[in-house]
């Protein structure tokens, strides 16, 4: 007899391999044995009949003629027909509660094994509330848009994140410069902030390795996003692919589809200063900046979106580093002047050490201002102002309308009462929806 070979997946090639059978209907999955749900079915059942029955009683419809004998005793043929049916609409009535209750608890059971258990019907109400949210196009980078992304998700599903890709530090500029891809730390942490993953999954995509020679400084998050963009073939079908994997609402996309995006400035005393990383940490105050190569253009996918859009959030975030760098790109500022969607800027609630230092609300304005050419509809300044802790480096500012500004100024508490360097998502996001509620 030739002697048995195998093939790579270890199956014997002379063993016959039965088709494999298609999986069950979603109807046909709740009579599969052992799933425990069909008792309850039949209880919920057997309560209707016996409402029936208590219905039929008590509006005095004789049922005993049609029934045989047995019948008749266990209808209590021998009671008065409205006291008979108190009992039978009673029991039916128990019955169907208590057979839809634990039918709905073996649901919740299946479906939320080892995760948190919210209630099945809230998740439900909230997933139609945020069908028929507004579509936002949000644009910015680092803390502060996952900050905003944070509060949006909880109001619509329909949310687009622009963020930079001139990012040129830490594990993001090491993973630019020798794979030759975007840097993936703003859209990582704007895919955890959309999305409705587990604490433990979350840690694990913010993870970032403390030792190991080529692992250490690197973000786990990271690492995944540049492997899917190689698996992928593009850095944007890698987004996608990571937001399907974390459960994202809604997308998030690159400003513009170039890799090797460098962001320059210049200061007040004449510094010139290149690089993103070396920005942030300006020895004074920044005049002006600007991206190499010239001509790059801006993503099409985020110029549809913004066609789409019921509203447009520039910020809060790095004035410099996470904002206006978006708004350098060739095609955007045309995109949103063409839009017939309401425009917000969101001022910074404290200035940022090294970058805006000393800055007001009439700075953060003129700065975006000068570099985008946009004029905002709203712009919203915190009013909840209070000095802050020496440590911060940082100072309160307050809620004064620029002199320049053409649209609605809007002054309101969207401060973090526990990080008051920051906005506090859920108070940003509510502003947000009554914004877009409100007729131009």
């Amino acid at each position: 007899m030739a002697p048995r070979t195998e093939n790579r997946n270890n199956i014997p090639s002379n063993k016959v391999v039965s088709p494999t059978k298609s999986n069950p209907s979603t109807i046909s999955l709740l009579f599969q044995p052992g799933i425990g749900l069909k008792r309850w079915i039949f209880i919920a059942l057997l309560g209707l009949i016996f409402t029936s029955l208590g219905t039929g009683f008590i509006l005095q419809i004789s049922l005993s003629s049609n029934l045989i004998t047995i019948g008749r005793y266990l209808t209590l043929v021998w009671l008065p027909l409205p006291i008979r049916g108190l009992i039978f609409l009673t029991l039916g009535l128990i019955l169907i509660t208590f057979g839809i209750k634990q039918f709905y608890g073996m649901l919740i059971r299946g479906s939320l094994e080892n995760r948190q258990a919210n209630s099945l019907l809230k998740d439900l109400y909230q997933y139609k509330t945020r069908l028929r949210g507004p579509n936002i196009v949000a644009i910015g980078g680092g803390t502060g848009i996952s900050t905003l992304l944070r509060g949006l998700k909880a109001k619509t599903n329909h949310i687009t994140a622009v963020v930079t890709v001139a990012d040129d530090g830490g594990s993001s500029g090491r993973l630019r410069q020798e794979l030759n891809i975007p840097p993936p730390g703003d859209a990582r942490n704007c895919l955890v902030a959309l999305s409705d993953t587990e604490p433990l999954m979350e840690k694990l995509m913010q993870y970032r390795f403390s030792e190991g020679k080529g692992l250490q400084g690197h973000n786990m998050g990271n690492l995944l996003l540049a492997a899917l963009t190689d698996i992928e073939g593009e850095f944007s079908k890698g987004l996608e692919a990571v937001a399907k994997l974390l459960g994202v609402n809604g997308r998030v996309l690159p400003a513009t589809l170039g890799a090797n995006v460098m962001l320059n400035g210049i200061t007040e005393d004449g510094n010139i200063i290149k690089g993103e990383s070396k920005l942030g940490n300006s020895p004074s105050r920044l005049k002006r900046v600007w991206i190499e190569p010239d001509g790059l253009h801006i993503n099409p996918a985020v110029v549809k979106a913004i066609g789409k859009a019921d509203i447009i959030v520039m910020g809060p975030g790095s004035l410099y580093t996470s904002i206006i760098p978006n708004f350098l790109i060739d095609g955007l500022k045309e995109a949103i002047d063409e839009s017939q969607a309401k425009k917000l800027f969101i001022s910074n609630v404290a200035t940022q050490s090294g970058e805006t230092d000393g800055y007001g609300v009439e700075e953060h304005f003129d700065a975006f201002f000068t570099h985008s050419k946009i004029m905002p509809t709203h712009l919203i300044a915190n009013s909840n102002c209070q000095a802050l802790s020496k440590q911060w480096e940082q100072v309160a500012i307050k809620p004064i309308k620029p002199r320049g500004f053409q649209g609605a100024f809007i002054s309101i508490d969207v401060v973090d009462e526990l990080m008051r360097t920051r906005h506090d998502p859920y108070k940003l996001a509510t502003l947000i929806l009554k914004i877009a509620d409100l007729k131009r």
